[in-house]
């Protein structure tokens, strides 16, 4: 345990925290005075001295000499323009000449509209009549002389090419191909057969007969 008294290590810390704390509190006092007695009548001052003047000037010398030289100048001669002139020249246009002139325009497109009825009616029965009288008549018969057209032509095709060729496969080629096939199995198959029996089969024997004699095949890989 350690046997040192309390004051051994109250005595360092209050020479190391005390200066420290005096210099806070001389801070804090300064501080306190300088926003007291500097900052605050300084401020007033600027305030009252500076910028309350120059917003009075601003206000006053400019902005309302602005405001009034654009009222008199600008607004109220354009609220004159439009009241006194624009306004009855606009109700005099619109009265006068847009309103006639959409009434002449709706009283035109009456007008057509009527005509057209006039003249569509009679064009459409006229057509009508022309459709069931002549074009589909035409028609119709132009329809069934293509379709009579084309049985006559698959009839025709059928007689002249499909049937002939038919009689050709069934009667001339199909028995040739038979026969044909027929002699193939007879002869060539037993020659060929024959031929590989007899010579190719030997021929081969005596080639590697060769070969093993002469020592041919010991060399291949």
């Amino acid at each position: 345990m350690d046997s040192r008294p309390p004051g051994c290590v109250t005595i360092p810390l209050l020479i190391i925290v005390l200066p420290f704390r005096l210099v806070w509190e001389a801070l804090r006092l300064i501080g306190r005075f300088v926003r007291a007695y500097v900052l605050r009548p300084l401020g007033w001052l600027l305030y009252n001295g500076l910028a309350r003047p120059v917003a009075w000037i601003l206000r006053e010398l400019v902005w309302r000499p602005i405001r009034w030289l654009v009222l008199v100048l600008l607004v109220l001669p354009l609220r004159w323009v439009g009241r006194v002139l624009l306004l009855p020249l606009g109700r005099a246009i619109l009265r006068y000449v847009l309103v006639p002139l959409l009434r002449g325009v709706a009283w035109l497109a009456t007008l057509a509209g009527r005509l057209f009825m006039f003249v569509a009616r009679p064009v459409g029965r006229a057509l009508a009549a022309l459709w069931r009288a002549v074009l589909w008549p035409v028609l119709a018969a132009f329809g069934r002389l293509i379709a009579y057209t084309w049985r006559l032509a698959g009839v025709i095709l059928h007689h002249l090419l499909v049937r002939p060729l038919r009689f050709l496969w069934r009667m001339v080629l199909r028995p040739v191909l038979r026969a044909v096939r027929q002699v193939w199995r007879v002869t060539v198959v037993p020659a060929a057969r024959w031929f590989r029996h007899y010579v190719l089969e030997p021929v081969r024997a005596a080639g590697r007969s060769v070969s093993r004699a002469l020592g041919l095949d010991a060399r291949r890989p």
